[in-house]
C-alpha cells in the first residue's frame, strides 16, 4: 500500500490481496506530494519556519500517512477479519 487511493479502497483490495504491507517512504511521498530526494534541500527551512514540526521522511505523520494506514487496516479487515499487516521502509525501524 503505497498510495492514498489504495488506502481509501482497502476493503476492495482486500477481497483478493492475503496481506496489506504499507510502503511509508511512498505513502509519505504521495500524500504530501513531496519527493524525499528533494526534501533536504527545504523541509528545514519548512521546520524553522513551523510550517512543519517534524520531517515526515523521519517521523511518521500520524495526523495524514497514519490516518490513511488506520483506515486500510480497519477497511481491509471488514472484507478479511484477521488480516496480516505489515510496514516497510524508513518508518519500520
Amino acid at each position: 500500500m503505497e498510495l492514498p487511493r489504495a488506502c481509501l479502497q482497502a476493503e476492495k483490495l482486500a477481497q483478493s490481496a492475503e496481506f496489506f504491507s504499507f510502503g511509508s517512504n511512498d505513502l509519505t511521498q504521495s500524500t504530501y506530494g513531496l519527493s524525499r530526494d528533494d526534501a533536504s534541500t527545504f523541509l528545514p527551512n519548512y521546520k524553522a519556519k513551523g510550517i512543519l514540526e517534524q520531517d515526515p521522511f523521519v517521523t511518521l505523520d500520524t495526523d495524514g500517512v497514519g490516518e490513511l494506514i488506520l483506515l486500510a487496516v480497519e477497511r481491509g479487515r471488514k472484507a478479511r477479519s484477521g488480516m496480516k499487516m505489515g510496514i516497510c521502509g524508513e518508518h519500520a525501524g
